[in-house]
C-alpha cells in the first residue's frame, strides 16, 4: 500500500511539476512574444519615419529641337520702285529790253549806219574798226565782238555791253585802248533805235544772232 501511494504520488508530483512548467512555458511565450512585436512595431514606425515625404511628380520636360545646319533665308525686301528722274525744265534766257529791241531791229540798216561817214564826229564806225577781223585797227576789231563782249562786264548781256560802248565810251575801258579816240557824241548822232540797229548787224557778224526771242511789239521792230 505504501508502494503504490509512493507511486501515485510520484505521478501526480510529475503532473503537477509538468502542468507548472506548461504554465511557465506559456506565459514565458507571451512574455517573450511581446518584447519582439513592439521591437518589430518601433522598427516600421522609424522607418516610415525616415521616409522622405512625396514630392509631386513633374511632366517631363519638353525634349529641345536640335538646330540645323540648313540656314533659315534672310525675308525678302519688297523692291521699292525708284521714280524716274524728271528733266529739268531748261530755263528761258531772261532778256533785257535791249536784248529784245536789239533783236527785232534792222541788220542792213544797222550795216549802213556802221560804214556811213559822219561829219559831227569826223569818223565812221568802219574808220575805227575792222568788221571782218580781230586785229587793231584805230579801234579794237570787232569780228567775234559779241562773244569778247559777254564776259566784259559780269551781268550783262553783249547786246548791252555793245551798246554801253556806243553811248558811252568811257564806261569800260578795254587794257591797251585810248577811250579818248573814241567819238564821244554818238548818242547825239544817232536815235537810240539807230544804235540798236548798228548792235543788231554786230551780232551778225559771224552768222546768226544769239539773241533769238525777239520783242514781239511790231511798232518797235518798224520804228525810226
Amino acid at each position: 500500500m505504501i508502494a503504490m501511494r509512493s507511486g501515485n504520488s510520484v505521478v501526480g508530483g510529475l503532473k503537477h511539476l509538468a502542468g507548472i512548467i506548461l504554465a511557465l512555458a506559456a506565459v514565458g511565450c507571451g512574455t517573450l512574444a511581446s518584447p519582439v512585436m513592439q521591437e518589430a512595431t518601433a522598427t516600421s514606425v522609424e522607418v516610415a519615419e525616415r521616409l522622405p515625404e512625396s514630392t509631386p511628380t513633374m511632366p517631363p520636360a519638353a525634349t529641345p529641337i536640335p538646330p540645323t545646319d540648313t540656314p533659315i533665308p534672310e525675308p525678302t525686301a519688297l523692291p521699292t520702285a525708284v521714280p524716274t528722274a524728271r528733266p529739268e525744265p531748261t530755263a528761258e534766257p531772261v532778256l533785257s529790253p535791249i536784248d529784245r529791241l536789239v533783236a527785232v531791229r534792222n541788220v542792213e540798216r544797222g550795216k549802213v549806219l556802221f560804214e556811213t561817214f559822219q561829219d559831227a564826229a569826223n569818223y565812221s564806225c568802219a574808220n575805227c574798226h575792222l568788221p571782218d577781223s580781230e586785229k587793231t585797227n584805230l579801234g579794237p576789231g570787232l569780228l567775234n565782238v559779241k562773244d569778247r563782249a559777254l564776259t566784259r562786264v559780269e551781268g550783262k548781256s553783249a547786246a548791252e555791253y555793245i551798246y554801253e560802248s556806243i553811248i558811252d565810251p568811257k564806261a569800260y575801258i578795254v587794257e591797251g585802248f585810248d577811250p579818248e579816240l573814241m567819238p564821244q557824241n554818238w548818242a547825239e548822232i544817232y536815235g537810240d533805235l539807230e544804235i540798236f540797229d548798228i548792235v543788231a548787224y554786230l551780232m551778225t557778224l559771224e552768222g546768226e544772232s544769239d539773241i533769238n526771242d525777239p520783242d514781239p511789239t511790231a511798232e518797235v521792230a518798224e520804228e525810226g
